[in-house]
């Protein structure tokens, strides 16, 4: 006969199975990056630029400005239009690397927001509409945020923020209404899972409780 438990597990406890939860619930629906290595979130943090003949002959370079040097550089291929290159403010420097579909529709995109000539950030996409951003945030040149969509709103984050190649903070991003409200929770015993003290509710009082 199955017994109920004598005790009741503490809010945390109960916040955190259901942060594991959501996050086991939202990868079925959601890829999961390519860099991903185990289950204990261990990842390949390099930041792998995918190729775009910008110098073939194919490529039809166009230059908005008229400075001599091409602002949008669009590459074909069989016909149609796979990858682009785009100078957003015509420093004369890339911004970014756009990839199509076989149907047009944008599947990856590769964005230099520093302007080091490095990716900062990889978007992902499936029908055109992103589902996962790969991110480089404290400049070493090594991915440590992984951020998932689904339609428009981001749902959760998993950050690896001491550079050690393995995640060790889960963020759910569960009020549609409030984008920064979020539950973080952090591994900080080294052990690949969230803690259940470490729970952090980042807007409390915005999810209908009364302000003092």
């Amino acid at each position: 006969m199955t017994r109920f438990p004598l005790t009741w597990p503490s809010p945390r406890c109960l916040l955190v199975a259901l942060m594991t939860a959501a996050v086991a619930s939202c990868a079925s629906s959601t890829p999961e990056p390519k860099s991903a290595k185990s289950a204990t979130g261990e990842r390949d943090t390099a930041i792998v630029h995918e190729p775009c003949e910008k110098d073939s002959a194919a490529a039809q370079k166009v230059d908005v400005n008229g400075d001599g040097t091409p602002d949008i550089i669009h590459v074909n291929k069989d016909g149609r239009e796979v990858c682009r290159v785009v100078d957003l403010n015509l420093d004369g420097a890339i911004d970014a690397f756009i990839y199509y579909d076989g149907q047009g529709l944008e599947r990856r995109r590769e964005s230099d927001f520093d302007r080091d000539g490095r990716a900062d950030e990889i978007a992902h996409y499936e029908r055109g509409a992103v589902v996962l951003k790969e991110r480089e945030t404290n400049f070493d040149d090594k991915l440590d945020t992984w951020d998932y969509y689904e339609g428009p709103r981001l749902v959760r984050r998993e950050r690896d923020s001491d550079g050690d190649g393995i995640v060790d903070q889960w963020w759910q991003f569960n009020n549609p209404n409030d984008p920064k409200c979020a539950v973080v929770a952090s591994d900080q015993n080294a052990d690949g899972k969230p803690d259940p003290n470490s729970v952090v509710d980042l807007c409390a009082e915005s999810y209908g409780a009364p302000k003092a």
